[in-house]
């Protein structure tokens, strides 16, 4: 039966699963009783809240009987936790000016390779405009 008492079209025989016309008095391929099964129905109904209280209730003493060992290990590791975070705050700092000194020397060195450099891609550069200037007027003229 629906939530108003009317039949439920679509239900199932609990005996035997066939499908249940909504206005069957009887299931079709047994013969249950629309009655018993409608018994059937409101106890498998029954027992699947008394399922969900007693296992609501269960997992509320799990729980409160399993609170103070969590407390206890949240305060037994609290001091290692903090010991690491200490700890990885203190390899920061000990690197940084290193890193800061690493990365400094770093752009020295590019900027000294650069200045090294630019004459010679600068006449490279010059070299090679002067080439393809050559070549050009030399396709053009013939």
């Amino acid at each position: 039966m629906g939530s108003c008492g009317t039949p439920v079209s679509g239900m199932n025989c609990p005996k035997c699963g066939a499908v249940l016309p909504a206005e069957a008095a009887y299931c079709p391929v047994c013969g249950t009783p629309r009655s018993e099964i409608d018994h059937l129905v409101r106890q498998a109904e029954r027992a699947v809240n008394k399922a969900l209280v007693v296992g609501t209730t269960m997992l509320d003493r799990a729980a409160k009987e399993l609170q103070p060992t969590f407390n206890k290990a949240m305060e037994t590791l609290r001091p290692a936790v903090e010991a690491v975070g200490k700890a990885t705050n203190d390899v920061v700092v000990a690197v940084t000016p290193a890193a800061e000194a690493t990365l400094r020397t770093a752009k020295e060195v590019a900027d000294k390779t650069v200045a090294v450099v630019r004459p010679t891609v600068t006449k490279a550069t010059e070299k090679t405009g002067n080439a393809v200037h050559k070549i050009r007027e030399k396709v053009r003229s013939r």
